[in-house]
């Protein structure tokens, strides 16, 4: 759309009028662009109806006297009516010269097309999944690795060097409690360890469940679990070494499984056991600067002098708490990769512990200020509440794709889809990361499967669709002779003997040329909602173009263009599809 307001900008300047700036009308009898006057009614000393009058005035006049309302000259021809309505001027676009502009603009920029330069030679640090092994990867955890993904590839998309980590929880009591539980388990142990990978973890997430519960409940187990703790802290038992390696295993297998199902991938994989050494020192050096301070055998930040909570860092045992391994990890960030920004993508539950680490971290590590963000994202539950890992009351993240895929299957009864188990897999996929991204990420979810599959409301089913369906048109497409060549051309288009573009494919065309600055927005606002948003739009334009107009049985130039204008929504939807994370289907 910046490319269509910038030649309106132009003429604009020829007459005298600078830095203007054009909205969107809320009808569209009302135009394409307007011109709010009231600013420029305090230079032309009018009132703001009168300055849109002479404004309008002076673009008749300009474009009478210097005869640039010929074809070659676009900017001029682009427009074909000016009117004024109240303090605003409106600019009406000849749709054929629109079409010609939006479509070239499309063909000429070919890949790039949507790509921006907001973060060119910048780098940006992305953490985002963080799953803590032992423990069931729950919807929290599904949401916060797609839109860590979803967010890479924006930012990528906005010329940001992105490096993708994930810090994983593979040590703590929550960790002692599942091990406690499974020596209390023994025999199912044995037996897991002869199973695959998925009943192995389910083993996991029961074992820690009994011991979260027992720790609870038992004030002597609790000082066994917190024995084992100290064991796993200090590797100095035998029996505990082995079990925690192999579960540890177990975990990380399962989570990686999850990630290449999710299409996602890191750099780099931190860990809190490589922070723990390291996170005693940290705080030690941090101790000496007097930035933390000794409280009853602990080792504080004072949080409540800057109007924050006040952390432990080491406890009494000298062990270090998860805010002093986050800042060892942020050391190893900055000396590893030493990036412009570093986002964490994390519950919104940690939003005052982030308030107190970032603090800590300015204070130590004085060019983090302003570097380190917290990106927040709300609460995913399913009608029936919330979750629970002490209970074992948990909606795991795999059950919701496979539950998804299974509704999606039942709904498919095209027999000319090939391989449809693979069609569903994909669609059901696509269908859960536009569930979670449709929305903005501080909001709370509230997973209902109904809107998620369906195929005509707000669904990543009815944006999959919408790409299937145009895919099966250009494949039945008796393409008129050099047509196959246009659509692939990258030269100007000339639409002058087409017969008329209707105000449905104006509606595609406009909403075509947002497409970047979707992306934009996108990438400044770190929100995939945005690109959400604009591929429902778009797909809904599509819909009531083709349920209104001929495609393949329109005469020749009609069918030309036509098949040009849904080529370009088809390869628009693909990448903005991809930027949420989503992989299109060929057919559904």
């Amino acid at each position: 759309m910046n490319l269509i307001k910038d030649k309106i900008v132009k003429i604009l300047e020829e007459v005298g009028v600078l830095a203007a700036e054009l909205v969107l009308p809320p009808k569209p009898e009302m135009g394409d662009f307007a011109l709010s006057c009231f600013a420029l009614a305090k230079e032309l000393k009018k009132n703001p109806a009168e300055a849109a009058v002479e404004i309008k005035n002076k673009l008749l006049a300009f474009n009478a006297a210097s005869g640039l309302a010929k074809k070659t000259h676009t900017e001029v021809s682009l427009i074909e009516k000016i009117e004024t309505i109240g303090p605003y001027v409106n600019f009406y676009l000849n749709t054929k010269v629109l079409a010609e502009e939006v479509l070239f603009d499309i063909k000429k920029s070919g890949a790039k097309y949507g790509r921006n330069n907001l973060g060119k030679k910048k780098k940006v640090l992305v953490e985002f999944a963080q799953p803590n092994t032992h423990k069931a990867f729950h919807i929290g955890h599904l949401r916060g690795t797609i839109t860590g993904e979803s967010i890479s590839r924006i930012l990528e998309n906005a010329g940001y060097e992105v490096v993708r980590v994930n810090y994983q929880g593979d040590i703590g009591m929550h960790i002692a409690k599942c091990l406690w539980g499974v020596l209390e388990l023994q025999k199912k142990y044995k037996e897991a360890t002869k199973k695959d990978i998925t009943e192995k973890v389910q083993f996991l997430g029961e074992a820690y469940a009994y011991g979260a519960k027992a720790f609870e409940e038992k004030p002597s187990v609790k000082d066994q679990i917190t024995a084992i703790n100290e064991k796993i802290y200090f590797a100095n038992d035998a029996e505990i070494n082995k079990i925690y390696a192999e579960t540890r295993k177990w975990s990380l297998k399962y989570f990686a499984g999850i990630y290449k199902r999710l299409d996602t991938k890191f750099d780099r994989f931190y860990f809190e056991s490589e922070m723990f050494r390291s996170a005693i020192e940290t705080v030690k050096e941090f101790l000496s600067r007097e930035v933390l301070t000794q409280s009853k055998g602990a080792v504080i930040f004072e949080g409540s002098k800057y109007g924050l909570h006040d952390r432990v860092f080491l406890n009494s045992l000298g062990l270090p708490t998860y805010e002093a391994k986050d800042l060892a990890l942020a050391k190893k960030h900055f000396t590893e990769y030493d990036p412009d920004e570093i986002l964490h993508v994390v519950a919104i539950e940690q939003t005052e512990y982030f308030k107190v680490l970032f603090k800590v971290l300015e204070e130590v590590i004085p060019k983090s200020k302003g570097k380190e963000k917290h990106l927040s994202f709300g609460w995913v539950s399913l009608k029936d509440g919330k979750m629970s890992s002490r209970t074992g009351k948990v909606v795991l993240g795999e059950w919701l794709i496979d539950e998804t895929t299974n509704k999606i299957s039942d709904m498919m009864t095209d027999d000319k889809v090939a391989d449809k188990e693979e069609v569903a897999k994909a669609v059901a996929l696509g269908a859960v990361k536009y569930s979670f991204l449709k929305t903005g990420i501080k909001n709370d979810i509230i997973f209902n499967f109904e809107e998620t599959i369906s195929m005509s409301g707000d669904s990543g089913a009815y944006l999959l669709y919408t790409v299937a369906r145009i895919k099966s048109i250009l494949a039945k497409a008796c393409l008129p002779i050099g047509m196959a060549g246009k659509l692939k051309s990258k030269k100007k288009l000339d639409l002058s003997d087409l017969p008329e573009v209707f105000v449905e494919e104006k509606e595609i065309l406009l909403k075509l040329a947002e497409f970047p600055e979707a992306t934009l927005a996108a990438a400044e606002q770190t929100d995939p909602s945005k690109i959400a948003k604009y591929l429902l739009d778009l797909s809904q334009a599509f819909n009531n173009f083709y349920h209104t107009r001929q495609i393949l049985k329109a005469e020749t130039k009609e069918q030309e263009f036509r098949l040009m204008l849904i080529k370009a929504v088809e390869e628009t939807m693909i990448k903005g599809l991809n930027l949420l994370g989503i992989e299109a289907v060929e057919k559904m």
